[in-house]
């Protein structure tokens, strides 16, 4: 410690830099971190070279693909930089040869509904079966919603003013309240309305999305797995069953 820096100021700062990290992937960057540490210790390293970093990537390079490859590097990065005070974005031989790795790689497109596929789903499958994944679905495209911005999604943050819904996304990504509106186009506002009606009287929670079967609506929240599922049970529905 600084003589000049009393120990409340040194506590204050490893706070600062405790809160670097993404919150919910801190994890992930831990694991590589403490990867990295060990496979340092296992080969004696004691000074983390441009070259101890290429020999750590390119071993890994084996291991795995191009763009995970990548992630690992950033995670590794951000650690090295925030506990050990070393930048390795400016190693010019190890960026090189990430870059290298990703020649010829073609990262893998997911097959897209386009907008008369889905607006032929909202109005065609079965609303006793499908009525929450058509909610969902029109939420999560008119708010670009991430799948838990939908699950944490409650019946306080949305209005319904007759003529549109105006729907608050107040735990984003980026911290910042975001604000949509959807309007009455084509049936729906009828979906939501019809979808929210169905909420049973004695739900303690105010959670939007409730599990759905039948027609009925239980007191069970939609958790981040089923929600996320919503896009491939639209696809698979529309594909096999449907149409």
């Amino acid at each position: 410690m600084n003589n000049c820096e009393s120990e409340e100021i040194v506590e204050a700062a490893n706070i600062a830099i405790s809160n670097l990290l993404p919150t919910k992937s801190r994890s992930l960057y831990d694991i590589a971190y403490n990867r990295y540490k060990k496979w340092c210790a296992e080969k004696n390293v004691q000074v983390y070279s441009e070259n101890v970093l290429l020999a750590y990537f390119s071993e890994n390079a084996k291991n795995y693909k191009s763009s995970t490859l990548w992630a690992q590097y950033s995670m590794v990065k951000s650690c090295l930089i925030i506990y050990d005070n070393i930048d390795i974005g400016k190693f010019p031989k190890l960026i090189a040869f990430l870059k290298r790795t990703g020649d010829g790689y073609q990262a893998k497109k997911s097959k897209i509904l386009t907008k008369s596929e889905i607006d032929r789903f909202l109005s065609s499958a079965d609303d006793k079966e499908f009525l929450m994944i058509k909610v969902g679905l029109i939420l999560g495209i008119a708010g670009a919603c991430r799948t838990d911005e939908l699950v944490n999604l409650t019946v306080d943050d949305i209005e319904d003013v007759g003529s549109s819904l105006i729907v608050k996304i107040p735990n984003t990504k980026t911290k910042i309240l975001r604000i949509f509106v959807l309007t009455d186009v084509g049936n729906m506002l009828e979906l939501f309305r019809k979808y929210l009606s169905l909420r049973p009287p004695h739900v303690k929670h105010k959670r939007l999305f409730l599990y759905y079967k039948a027609g009925k609506c239980s007191s069970q929240p939609v958790g981040k797995n089923t929600m996320g599922k919503i896009p491939s049970v639209v696809v698979l529905t529309f594909y096999k069953c449907l149409f």
